[in-house]
């Protein structure tokens, strides 16, 4: 037993170094101070893990509303699904991860995201701040007592549905989205990223809407307000006490050149992110039509680490010296996309391709069809 006092003790002393080196005041506040910070994480959490079908604490209010047969069934059925995902996707991402991503700490860009917060973490755990823009209205937390009697285990099977494509394809489909993503119902972008943190672990501190004015400043909601660019929602969390505060914000505004040219106050937040890692994923090839040449110019331009697969920028706009790309996995196209072929990328990912993912990713459906590009600017790497 002493000879192995020592070692024990050194372990726990480089841990602890580790976790004080890596986490800056700022991003750990004490445990009292997030407390008085953040009053309500407490219910935040509570709905998150009613939302995921995890574990609701006995003795508080919604605990009787998983005391059901209806509750069982559907936490026994959501339950069944993620540990599917889990084991085909989510596990093999961070195990790929580890060895192909570089581990960034700083802001991740995702465009055309819907509330994937799941891959962007998978991904990029360490990630201080998440902005991710789609379409759709983030609606805010929901609220399980604003339902009543079988319209509370509707709701629950809202978000199964909202959930089939990603937990068996690994993404999301446009036209679902609009179809299940309701601003009002527990399926909305905010139920959906909630339930996505509390089943992968994270404590939720804070959840409040948000919007980025015409100046470009970003604000807490107020219904009286004026002038809004873009609104939001804001969810801080982390990874258990005495992990750094994490921020993912998900914006409601179309890309598009000419939605940019009129949303100034948008452009200019955007233009206040700069050395970030850009993600992009499933993004329906829109990088690749002339009506995105802003973002897509923007994305170029700051971005200290990029990855994506064959939806996003396309390979001609990385100019040969100027990037240095890495290529994982194969090129397939879908019959609906047959138009945005890139031979330059299918030859390169012939020829120099480093194997096939172990997870399903982008448009590839499964891990033999899908694929993923690491680009580097040369400048910066």
């Amino acid at each position: 037993m002493k000879g192995n006092k020592a070692p024990a003790a050194l372990a726990l002393i480089i841990a602890l170094a580790l976790s004080a080196a890596s986490c800056a005041d700022r991003r750990c506040p004490s445990e009292s101070k997030i407390r008085k910070l953040y009053r309500h994480s407490r219910d935040y959490n509570e709905t998150a893990a009613f939302l995921a079908g995890t574990r609701v604490r006995p003795g508080t209010p919604l605990f009787r509303l998983t005391q059901t047969d209806g509750y069982r069934a559907y936490r026994e059925s959501i339950g069944s699904l993620w540990e599917q995902y889990r084991k085909r996707d989510l596990d093999n991402i961070e195990t790929w991860r580890r060895t192909h991503i570089r581990s960034v700490s700083g802001v991740i860009m995702y465009p055309f995201s819907g509330p994937d917060i799941l891959n962007a973490l998978a991904f990029f755990p360490r990630a201080e701040e998440f902005v991710m823009i789609g379409l759709e209205d983030p609606g805010s937390a929901p609220d399980p007592f604003a339902f009543r009697g079988d319209a509370v285990l509707a709701e629950l099977w809202r978000v199964k549905t909202a959930l089939r494509t990603i937990l068996q394809l690994n993404l999301f489909r446009t036209q679902e989205m609009h179809a299940d993503l309701k601003p009002e119902s527990f399926s909305s972008i905010t139920g959906i990223m909630m339930f996505f943190l509390a089943r992968y672990g994270y404590d939720i501190l804070d959840v409040k809407r948000v919007y980025v004015d015409r100046a470009g400043a970003l604000a807490e909601w107020d219904p009286r307000s004026s002038g809004r660019d873009a609104e939001g929602v804001e969810i801080i969390f982390r990874k258990g006490a005495g992990a750094p505060l994490q921020t993912a914000r998900f914006f409601s505004i179309d890309l598009s050149d000419s939605s940019l040219s009129h949303k100034r106050g948008f452009s200019a937040f955007l233009g206040g992110k700069r050395q970030f890692t850009t993600f992009i994923k499933s993004a329906s090839y829109l990088l690749s039509y002339d009506t995105f040449t802003v973002l897509r110019s923007y994305l170029l331009a700051g971005s200290a680490y990029l990855v994506q697969e064959d939806s996003g920028i396309p390979m001609k706009y990385f100019t040969d010296g100027q990037w240095k790309i890495s290529l994982h996995g194969t090129y397939r196209l879908l019959p609906i996309f047959a138009n945005r072929f890139q031979q330059d990328l299918d030859a390169a990912i012939k020829s120099r391709s480093e194997g096939l993912l172990p997870f399903s990713y982008g448009y590839g459906f499964d891990p033999e069809k899908s694929n993923i590009m690491i680009a580097v600017p040369m400048a910066r790497n």
